[in-house]
């Protein structure tokens, strides 16, 4: 009788431990999952105070007393969108102070990294997620792909349009603002500035 309840119990516990195991190692992807998204989330919520400080006056540091609008350099607003740019898309946009633009592209990623995300939580068990809108394990596999494919392209092509389109948007708030980059020598100093005519 002893025998019998030993291997009950270790059975049971074996059982337990199996099934610990394997909702610990789902928690533990949807932990992950969760923790790229606040990251991503935080940095969007950033981008815009980090992207709007960058401007300086004539004597190099933050000028916010005396002008209201500062001139946005198109180079710099490329160079803005390629990187930061590649995590947070529509980086440059935000430094040429065009927030809906900015805005949406960092949308259109976020929607490109969850397809992403669920194309490969798809295609890591086709079997699982067969049924249904996706069909049958072939086919629910074929979507997964698709989305897959599919995320990164739009990843690729919104962090394009936030690289050719952020120069442009500099120019416009610049010609709307009326804004020229000036550049002049500082008395006893040899410092190059850049600084903003009315």
């Amino acid at each position: 009788m002893r025998k019998s309840t030993r291997a009950k119990i270790n059975i049971a516990l074996g059982q337990i431990i199996y099934d610990f195991h394997e909702g610990f190692s789902m928690k533990n992807v949807s932990l992950k999952i969760f923790l790229i998204f606040s990251l991503l989330f935080s940095l969007s919520i950033a981008s815009t105070v980090l992207a709007q400080n960058g401007d300086i006056d004539l004597s190099g540091g933050l000028e916010t007393n005396h002008q209201n609008y500062f001139y946005k350099d198109p180079n710099k607003a490329f160079l803005q969108a390629f990187f930061p740019g590649i995590l947070i898309h529509g980086y440059g946009h935000f430094y040429a102070d065009d927030q809906l633009t900015g805005d949406v592209l960092l949308t259109g990623e976020v929607v490109s990294l969850l397809s992403v995300g669920c194309g490969i939580l798809i295609e890591s068990d086709t079997t699982t997620f067969s049924g249904g809108i996706l069909g049958n394990s072939q086919n629910a596999g074929t979507i997964g792909t698709n989305m897959i494919w599919g995320g990164i392209a739009a990843f690729t092509l919104l962090w394009v349009v936030d690289m050719a389109h952020a120069p442009t948007a500099a120019s416009d708030y610049d010609a709307e603002h009326d804004l020229k980059p000036i550049a002049y020598m500082e008395q006893n100093s040899p410092v190059l500035a850049l600084a903003c005519r009315f």
